[in-house]
């Protein structure tokens, strides 16, 4: 099957081979295969244009390695949380969420006397009591 093929079409097979980063847009659907082998013939397999291929390739590699990377990092904070999940006592952890709770219960107790102890400024009624006016007119 290789016989029948034109010359020009063995040798943008053998170029696709050594630089498959080159089917990147085909992969993608932007270009056909048909495209790329116009783009070959017009250029040459000496071109720059298939540099710009192998550079976003490159470019693309290095991404996806820094995204790997940063899952890497993660999955490992994630370990160690786990690590230390492991090593806890519950039965600590109980007790001193107890004792937090009751320090809790003491200030809300505390911060409510003193709520009651400051007047409002509006009386209430158990605070509304008789007060002399500011300015008193007797009859004489």
């Amino acid at each position: 099957m290789n016989e029948s093929l034109h010359p020009d079409v063995k040798k943008f097979k053998i170029f696709v081979k050594g630089n498959p980063h080159v089917l990147r847009d085909v992969h993608s659907g932007e270009k056909s295969l048909q495209d790329l082998f116009e783009e070959w013939m017009l250029f040459g397999e000496d071109d720059e244009i298939w540099d710009s291929y192998l550079s976003q390739d490159i470019d693309q590699d290095a991404e996806e390695s820094r995204e790997n990377k940063e899952n890497d990092e993660d999955s490992s904070t994630e370990m160690e949380l786990l690590n230390m999940l492991k090593k806890m006592n519950l039965n600590d952890v109980q007790h001193h969420l107890a004792q937090f709770s009751t320090v809790v219960g003491s200030i809300q107790e505390l911060v409510s006397q003193f709520k009651q102890q400051t007047p409002s400024h509006q009386p209430g009624p158990e605070q509304q009591q008789e007060q002399p006016p500011p300015f008193s007119f007797r009859e004489d």
